[in-house]
C-alpha cells in the first residue's frame, strides 16, 4: 500500500496491517475498507467544500442586497441589481437543496467513522472484537460488520433513488 495514500488519521494502520498474519485478510483490509474510506474522504471533503462555497456566495450576496436597497429610491438600476441579487440567492439556495451537498458531507463523514472505529476496535482487540478469542472468528467478525455496513448503505441509496 503507498504511503502517501494515507491521511494521518489512517497512518496507525500501516503498522497494524502489516502485522496482519492472513494475507486474505490484509487484502481485504487494504482493498476494501481503506480504499472505501479514502473514497468517503474524498467525496466528504468535495461535498463540505462545495457546500461551504456556494454557502457563502449566497451569505454575501444576502448582505450586498440591503446595502443596494438604499441607494434604489428610483433607480431603475438599482431595482434591477436588487431583484437579480434576490433571484441569485434563491437559485443558489435551490441549487444547494436539489445537490444536497450538506447531507451528503454528513453521509460520507458518518460512514467513514464507522469503518476507521470499527478497524480500530478490530486491531485493539476491544468492543465486539475483545469477546473473541480465536482470530479467524475476529477476522470474520470484521468483515461480516464491514460488509453489513455496505450493504445498509446500498440499500439507503437505493430508497433515496425511488
Amino acid at each position: 500500500m503507498r504511503k502517501e495514500t494515507l491521511n494521518e488519521r489512517q497512518k496507525p494502520f500501516e503498522d497494524w496491517i502489516e502485522g496482519v498474519e492472513n494475507e486474505r485478510i490484509k487484502r481485504y483490509i487494504q482493498e476494501r475498507v481503506i480504499k472505501q474510506m479514502d473514497w468517503y474522504r474524498t467525496k466528504c471533503n468535495v461535498c463540505k467544500a462545495r457546500y461551504q462555497c456556494w454557502m457563502t456566495a449566497s451569505i454575501m450576496i444576502s448582505g450586498i442586497i440591503p446595502v443596494a436597497s438604499v441607494f434604489a429610491n428610483s433607480s431603475i438600476i438599482f431595482k434591477v441589481l436588487i431583484a437579480a441579487l434576490g433571484a441569485s440567492v434563491t437559485g443558489i439556495n435551490t441549487y444547494l437543496s436539489f445537490q444536497n451537498y450538506k447531507n451528503l458531507w454528513n453521509t460520507y463523514r458518518i460512514s467513514r467513522e464507522y469503518l476507521l472505529s470499527t478497524l480500530y476496535l478490530y486491531f485493539n482487540n476491544a468492543g465486539a472484537f475483545e469477546r473473541e478469542a480465536d482470530q479467524y472468528k475476529r477476522d470474520m467478525m470484521l468483515i461480516d460488520i464491514c460488509e453489513k455496513h455496505f450493504q445498509q448503505e446500498a440499500m439507503d441509496w437505493r430508497e433515496i433513488m425511488k
